[in-house]
């Protein structure tokens, strides 16, 4: 069974309708690199480590290529990978203004209406239903060690005598 660990934090920001609030946050171990996964899949499989990575690399390259092409990459017992973008909204006003000849009572707006409104590309991610079930079996517990230093300068002040 999967275990995380979580930390807590107060939320610092005096604009945030939240400030002063305290929330669990994931407390993140180490990262595990390209070459480190290729390592555990290579004890998992029985499969050389350098075949392994080759074919990792192949794949990855692959799968940048297709995803960044508008193809959405299904990646089976994980999840799916696909561009979304974020545009800028237009109103007919706007469009009125950057297009004179456009009439709303006649065109089609959606002809004016163009790449150009993009902001940024950025990948999303949906996880399989694999995925999803065993981020719910996730048992949580909290890093206690944070509380160390507090518990200890409590009991230090009950135990001072007047």
């Amino acid at each position: 069974m999967a275990k995380v660990t979580i930390r807590v934090y107060q939320n610092t920001n005096s604009k945030s309708l939240a400030f002063g609030k305290y929330y669990g946050a994931v407390k993140h171990t180490s990262t595990i690199d390209a070459a480190t996964l290729c390592k555990h899949a290579a004890m998992d499989s029985g499969i050389e480590e350098t075949h392994i990575a080759v074919v990792y690399d192949a794949l990855l390259k692959q799968m940048k290529e297709q995803v960044c092409n508008g193809h959405p990459i299904k990646v089976d017992g994980l999840g799916t990978f696909k561009v979304g973008i974020s545009s800028e909204g237009w109103s007919v006003a706007d469009v009125q203004r950057r297009y004179p000849d456009f009439n709303p009572e006649t065109d089609d707006i959606k002809k004016y209406l163009s790449a150009k409104q993009v902001k940024e590309a950025y990948i999303l991610f949906t996880p399989c239903d694999a995925i999803k079930n065993a981020l719910r079996a996730i048992k949580f517990e909290t890093d206690k060690t944070e509380w160390q230093d507090v518990m200890e300068h409590e009991n230090e002040n009950n135990n001072v005598e007047p």
